[in-house]
């Protein structure tokens, strides 16, 4: 091995060094690697832009900024920088077509980065595995909507479609094969991935995903209505304007640290646990000519559909995600707002006694806590990661790999790091210490065994996976149990334990419950309803000389002087898909397949709304209403 390793990609060379795993194995380690220009001025909240190029050599031994945040781990201070779109490439041989695993981070979209802090790859490396780890902007700088083509949204989304674009250019220069992407990502990261493998921008770019602890389904996940949230920001900041560009103009003169310590008050951790209330996190685009958007629908239209990437997947939680210190003495307040159930209503407080039968078995107050912190986890993230894996099953003939990771261990990142205490359930985040190398492992002098044949197994399966699509090719002494894929019929599951177990359907009565509640209540096409609120554009142009590229932009906007209302527009998918890492198929193999909450809408949807196997949309008029576009889909053969 080279001292100094060097590679060429598209904007120079870059030198890196050579890092010695725990276990002795040398690798190659180039970080710091800008991917896109920094997004500074005139380029603050808007999609980025390709790096620059460099003349000579550019030192790629030591890591690039994070981005803008609040240290969440140490010192609770604002951290980072906004030149921060750099990514991270370890690798094992310079010369190689290896597999390449792409780590998303997590962090509410708040807060984190690709760091080797928390995501050291020397485990996965020994793998033979090329590891790439990146930052993107969190918070507001990379999730501010303003509805407009200068700031539509999901800036931070972009990054990471970015960040892939630039990999699969150059990812050959270090021994990786463009043409075997992994994505991984936990939490927030998670949930990125389940929206990168629907995205028209990322999807053909992906070859397998896994998706630990999130989906973008959750409500968490996404800004229902960014306008309003951007407009708090300001408000808070100062700024009572009313139309978005003296927002957007304020917004830039105001430092990244006054953005980010606001939003931590207008959008605290706790609220956002609480009621799901994420401010700036992923939002549905509105389309504008020219402007490249990540998602035009919710993800839910795309699951439905049929129109995810037909790609492997592995997905999974924790056994107990999350611990709260919400005491309500009214359950009703844990049934989720998308269910449209009215409060105290008889149906609510039926459900209401239901959760109490089902989650809080005694009155013990250790009893009562540890229910509610089951509640908590299955509100925030493993309902809707059941619901992601059985629309998946519905819709795709890839194997979807479902597991729980259930071992409690020396290497248990969230005990280590958040919660200093000793807990006999596996929380959010601890499966991130028996795949990454972090700082907190110094403090493990000796670790166990079991720890480490634990970390071993993990390591397997995830590299397993990105090598051949499946986590248990073969049996062996690590990997004694051969795991099966979802069916339509059984839900199964490797239980990372002490041993590996594969079992079928986790709290089966408690999801059953949900999965029904679901069916009977969830109505898609209220969920649709996002993104709704608009706010007047400023008069940029004087004496009313609109010019071509202004009237582009102001079209459909509402002026200073008038309201203008308009006819809602549901928006109607087409159910076919391109071809996916495989051959080209028929218009009829892209049919969806309907799931219960689908057939549920078809039969109970008031009569203005549009269903699930609605017309493709080039065979739709374009520009009317709900009632009208109702009369055109019966002229068709639709039913009411």
């Amino acid at each position: 091995m080279s001292e100094s390793p060097l590679v060429t990609v598209e904007q120079g060379q870059l030198q890196g060094r050579i890092v010695n795993s725990p276990s002795g194995k040398a690798f190659y380690s180039f970080q710091g690697i800008p991917y896109a220009k920094p997004p500074l001025g005139s380029l603050r909240f808007k999609a980025p832009k390709p790096a620059e190029t460099w003349e000579g050599i550019r030192d790629a031994t030591a890591e690039g900024n994070i981005a803008p945040q609040i240290d969440t781990s140490l010192t609770k201070t604002y951290t980072g920088d906004e030149n921060c779109l750099y990514l991270n490439v370890y690798t094992p041989h310079i010369a190689g077509n290896l597999p390449v695993m792409i780590w998303i981070h997590g962090g509410a979209f708040k807060w984190g980065s690709g760091n080797e802090t928390l995501y050291g790859p020397d485990y996965l490396v020994e793998k033979d595995v090329v590891v790439v780890t990146l930052n993107y902007r969190c918070g507001p700088l990379g999730f501010l909507c303003l509805n407009t083509p200068e700031v539509p949204g999901n800036a931070g989304l972009k990054d990471v479609v970015h960040a892939l674009r630039w990999l699969k250019q150059n990812i050959k220069s270090f021994g990786g094969d463009p043409d075997n992407f992994t994505v991984f990502g936990q939490s927030a990261g998670g949930a990125i991935v389940t929206i990168l493998t629907a995205s028209p921008l990322s999807k053909n770019m992906i070859n397998k995903a896994i998706i630990q602890s999130g989906t973008g389904i959750s409500k968490w996940a996404a800004q229902k209505e960014p306008l309003t949230c951007a407009k708090a920001l300001a408000s808070h900041l100062g700024c009572e304007a009313d139309n978005v560009d003296e927002v957007l103009e304020f917004l830039n003169t105001v430092t990244a640290k006054e953005l980010v310590e606001a939003t931590e008050i207008v959008n605290s951790f706790d609220s956002l646990v609480a009621d799901q209330n994420n401010f700036f996190s992923v939002v549905v685009e509105k389309e504008f000519p020219g402007v490249e958007a990540v998602l035009t629908e919710p993800l839910l239209d795309f699951l439905t559909s049929g129109r995810t990437a037909e790609i492997p997947i592995m997905i999974g939680s924790t056994t107990l995600e999350l611990l709260t210190n919400l005491r309500p003495s009214d359950l009703q307040m844990f049934i989720p707002s998308d269910l449209n159930i009215e409060k105290d209503s008889d149906e609510s407080l039926a459900i209401a006694e239901n959760l109490k039968r089902l989650y809080f078995t005694s009155d013990t107050e250790e009893n009562k806590a540890e229910g509610l912190n089951r509640l908590h986890s299955d509100l925030l993230l493993n309902i809707n990661i059941n619901r992601y894996i059985k629309y998946l099953v519905q819709n795709s003939n890839q194997p979807i790999y479902f597991y729980k990771f259930d071992y409690v261990g020396q290497f248990n990142f969230a005990h280590k790091s958040f919660f200093d205490t000793e807990l006999k359930y596996a929380l959010h985040m601890d499966d991130l210490g028996y795949l990454f190398k972090n700082d907190f492992q110094k403090e493990v002098d000796d670790p166990s065994p079991q720890d480490v044949k634990m970390r071993e197994r993990m390591v397997r399966l995830w590299t397993n996976f990105a090598k051949f699509g499946n986590p248990t090719p073969e049996e062996n002494h690590y990997l004694p149990t051969k795991w099966l894929p979802v069916t339509n019929d059984t839900l199964y599951y490797l239980n990372l334990g002490q041993e590996l177990n594969l079992l079928q359907n986790p709290d089966e009565e408690i999801m059953k419950f949900w999965e029904d509640l679901y069916s009977k209540h969830f109505k898609i096409w209220e969920h649709t309803k996002i993104n709704t609120i608009e706010l007047p554009r400023k008069l940029i142009y004087p004496d009313n000389e609109v010019t071509e590229e202004q009237a582009s932009i102001d079209d459909g906007q509402p002026s200073l002087e008038e309201k203008v209302v308009f006819e809602e527009i549901v928006p109607i998918s087409s159910v076919l898909n391109p071809p996916v890492n495989g051959d080209a198929k028929s218009n009829e193999d892209f049919k969806p397949k309907i799931s219960n909450e689908i057939k549920m809408a078809q039969t109970s949807a008031p009569k203005d709304v549009v269903r699930a196997s609605d017309p493709p949309e080039d065979d739709l008029p374009k520009n009317i209403g709900v009632n009208k576009f109702v009369n055109f889909y019966e002229s068709l053969g639709g039913k009411k």
